[in-house]
């Protein structure tokens, strides 16, 4: 993936991505296989190369979203432990010989302070951004749907599968360390020997068995037809983001029409808008005359949640009403669902379980049940 031809920069971090866990078997192997006290500070060179997964994960995140890579990561404090856990490695340098083996026994026997401490703090570094990396991820999931863009489903797949690969593996990792540190009261190097190994045998996999499947592997013209694709979605979210973070600056916009929520409840709650099948953002926002990404921050900031989750709030009151009016008794679901807006049954079932907790079948049925009880008590 890095030295492929016709290659490109997401292809490249990708295949960073996955030589982290290759240099830390090659270490492990050197480490405690070769027992040299004077290679001690490998330790430290393979914790700073760790120490970067982060910002390059982010990195890849940008690229195969289409993004320049200092959209995401903007500042070097991403790399300040990186730096930190390298220059550490200058004083297992300096330090005497026999100073040395005493460090690589303790090391061994999982009782070296520093590099206990180094371990757990990686692991707290993957989490953290493998966090950031699924949040930003899911952001990017809700504004693709709020435009409507259905092309980079299989992009949005592939970087939820691969976040999700990575979670698993980190898991792994995270126990490997904690579950001997509970039972032992130290860490036991050889269970971490064992468990990187399996972690990478186990990526590898999932590389060529779902890269290739979500095309996830890019060539120089598929990743520029895929940047031009994306570039308005982008856009899109770059403005959403300026007119979030700075409210201040563009209050006059955002409040251009103080009357902009009534005029968003005037166009669902009376011209019902929302039972309009695959209705989007710019539908709307060519109704209140006001630009997409102007409309989406109101919404976000104002209403607290995303364009979809409000129209399926509405389609699901939509339905409810319907669904027990005596006049739509005979009505099927599937129909109720169209007429609310819903594209599919599968779409209803699963928004409205979502939002009551009971599916639109249950909904009815337990609501004359209950009118049939009361009336006989009356």
């Amino acid at each position: 993936m890095i030295f492929r031809k016709n290659n490109v920069k997401a292809n490249i971090f990708l295949g960073i991505l996955v030589l982290y866990a290759v240099s830390t078997v090659i270490h492990n192997v050197i480490s405690i296989f070769l027992e040299k006290p004077e290679l001690l500070f490998l330790n430290s060179i393979n914790g700073s190369i760790n120490f970067t997964f982060g910002p390059v994960l982010l990195a890849y995140l940008a690229l195969i979203q289409g993004k320049h890579i200092r959209s995401e990561v903007k500042s070097l404090w991403h790399f300040v432990p990186s730096v930190l856990t390298f220059l550490s490695s200058g004083y297992y340098i300096m330090i005497p010989y026999t100073e040395k083996v005493i460090v690589m026994n303790k090391v061994q026997a999982g009782e070296e302070p520093f590099f206990n401490v180094m371990s757990l703090l990686l692991l707290i570094h993957f989490c953290c951004y493998l966090y950031v990396g699924w949040k930003k991820v899911s952001q990017y999931k809700e504004k693709a749907i709020d435009l409507g863009m259905d092309e980079i489903t299989i992009s949005v797949k592939w970087q939820r599968a691969f976040l999700l690969c990575l979670i698993s593996l980190n898991l792994l990792l995270l126990l490997a360390y904690v579950v001997p540190v509970l039972i032992t009261g130290k860490s036991h190097v050889y269970l971490d020997l064992l468990a990187v190994p399996v972690a990478s045998l186990f990526m590898y996999g999932f590389m060529l068995y779902k890269g290739l499947s979500y095309h996830a592997i890019y060539n120089k013209p598929a990743y520029q037809a895929f940047s031009e694709t994306v570039t308005p979605l982008n856009n899109f979210i770059e403005e959403v983001e300026i007119l979030t973070k700075a409210k201040t600056a563009h209050r006059d916009e955002l409040n251009s029409d103080v009357n902009l929520q009534l005029r968003l409840q005037q166009l669902f709650d009376i011209e019902k808008i929302h039972t309009k099948t695959g209705l989007k953002l710019y539908d709307v926002a060519e109704l209140l005359h006001v630009r997409p990404a102007v409309l989406s921050t109101f919404i976000n900031t104002q209403l607290k949640m995303t364009f979809f989750e409000m129209v399926n709030r509405y389609r699901v009151e939509e339905a409810k009403q319907m669904l027990i009016h005596k006049d739509y008794q005979r009505y099927k679901v599937e129909y109720i669902a169209e007429i609310s807006g819903f594209n599919s049954r599968a779409s209803f079932f699963r928004v409205f379980k979502k939002h009551l907790g009971k599916t639109p079948q249950e909904f009815r049925e337990e609501y004359f049940l209950n009118s049939e009880k009361y009336a006989e008590q009356s």
